[in-house]
């Protein structure tokens, strides 16, 4: 099986030279230096002429890669699932690059909503335009393309799981995500939604970006086309610990064509590499947890989380939040809790890589606590008065070489095994009662793992500031 280019003389050159040397024009024209090997990708998939230039950007970083995931939206072709192209080869006037079909038959066997529906792939142009960037700077390689529409989290969490279980062991692999950005008729809104869909990415929100581009869908725009394809390449990245990324570049078909009165589509370039978090884990693990919260920054935080929670339930808007301190300006990993009065757990979400100041983590995660987690239906308007919010700011992590290190009630709890993994605060024991066998047994259920597979596993401990309303 052979699947023909579509778009070959439309959105790219047809003519095999014309090709090559219109990539190789746009590939000089960028230069990048990184240190650290490049797992994940988004790229735009419009014509050329207008997006090629900002895919250069992510495409000029890539090397020595021989598997290559393609995830993108499909256009034309409605999928219940997600269509992967099983078996053969795909063709571009650069050539032919076969599809790696043994990896393939071991992600459908994952899930029987991961299947091979051709008709999603046949006249689809978000995964085709990649492949001729792909052929230009990586040789004797093998892609597995899906394409997919839903944006429901617990299905792109299928896949995302899926995939990261097949490449926790693998080398030389990349993910590339297809999608362009904002699609509409308002110039200034293009960098806007650019600039709101870079700060999920890189805080690793990949929920808040899915509800983001629900909100702009619903007003005719939206976010990124891809949303779905950028948020699974996300979890997986989340999955394996790589939690490094850049925007490299990003611009719209305004700034191309100088027609900024008109229909105006965004673009953007990341790219995700796991050295950058290792970095910033090393350096913030030598360091002491080196300031404390007033009680009015406590307070200030606690009234973020309060009129987010209220704001968000009654009227599904994020508000925005100035704060003067520079305590609250500092990058902390955090978590939100909601509570009923009488004790009862409500929701508890929280972001543990310190990627963003603590006053916006307290305001997501405040939101999660409050709509995502999958232990509770949402918080309904009447519940907000009878909900008290408590509030974890986190220490750095630190690996536990021997559980005599552990203390109950100081410590909270970070096991990771493979792509699984689970956290328990400080306080859980404590209100539990647990000691401290209980404690990693617990951890281990939190993560779906067996109750002793803290034994073989990886421990991380961290402490936590703890404040509530009450």
């Amino acid at each position: 099986m052979v699947r023909k280019p579509v778009v070959a003389g439309s959105f790219y050159p047809a003519d095999s030279s014309d090709l090559s040397s219109t990539i190789d024009q746009y590939l000089s024209r960028v230069d990048v230096e990184l240190e650290g090997e490049i797992f994940g990708v988004v790229s735009p998939h419009a014509g050329y002429s207008y997006s090629a230039q900002t895919a250069a950007f992510a495409y000029k970083t890539l090397k020595d890669k021989q598997l290559v995931i393609l995830l993108g939206p499909s256009h034309r072709y409605y999928v219940k699932g997600f269509s992967v192209y099983d078996k053969g080869e795909w063709e571009t006037p650069l050539g032919r690059v076969k599809i790696d079909g043994a990896f393939v038959s071991k992600l459908k066997s994952h899930s029987e909503l991961i299947v091979n529906e051709p008709e999603a792939h046949s006249q689809e142009h978000s995964l085709e335009v990649q492949l001729p960037f792909l052929q230009k700077v990586l040789k004797d390689f093998k892609i597995v393309p899906i394409v997919f529409n839903s944006d429901q989290p617990s299905l792109l969490k299928l896949i995302a799981d899926a995939l990261s279980e097949e490449l926790k062991d693998k080398e030389n692999w990349v993910i590339v995500a297809s999608s362009d950005l904002y699609h509409g008729y308002s110039y200034s809104k293009t960098k806007e939604v650019t600039d709101k869909v870079n700060k999920y990415i890189s805080g690793f929100d990949y929920e808040g970006l899915l509800e983001y581009d629900r909100d702009l869908r619903q007003s005719g725009v939206c976010a990124a086309c891809g949303c779905s394809a950028i948020a699974v390449l996300m979890q997986v990245m989340e999955n394996l610990g790589i939690g490094g990324v850049k925007l490299l570049e990003s611009t719209s078909s305004g700034d191309v064509t100088g027609d900024k009165s008109g229909y105006v589509v965004g673009y953007g370039a990341w790219i995700f590499l796991r050295n950058e978090l290792k970095k910033t884990e090393s350096k913030r693990s030598e360091s002491a947890f080196d300031f404390n919260l007033t009680k009015e920054d406590k307070e200030e935080l606690l009234t973020i989380a309060r009129k987010t929670v209220s704001e968000y339930v009654k009227n599904k808007k994020i508000p925005d939040f100035e704060v003067e301190s520079e305590v609250l300006r500092e990058k902390c990993g955090a978590f939100v809790t909601l509570k009923k009065k009488n004790g009862t757990l409500r929701g508890c979400i929280g972001h543990i890589v310190a990627e963003k100041p603590l006053f916006l983590v307290i305001r997501d995660m405040a939101i999660a606590a409050a709509t995502q987690d999958y232990r509770f239906p949402p918080v309904a308007s009447s519940e907000i008065n009878d909900i008290e919010i408590e509030i974890s700011v986190l220490t750095p992590m630190q690996r536990v070489n021997n559980v005599d290190e552990i203390k109950v009630g100081r410590d909270g709890l970070l096991i990771k095994r493979g792509y699984m993994s689970g956290l328990l605060l400080p306080q859980v024991p404590v209100e539990q009662g647990w000691d401290k066998a209980t404690f990693l047994e617990h951890l281990c259920y939190k993560a779906g793992l067996s109750a002793d597979a803290w034994k073989s596993s990886e421990l991380w401990k961290f402490q936590a500031i703890v404040f509530s309303e009450n």
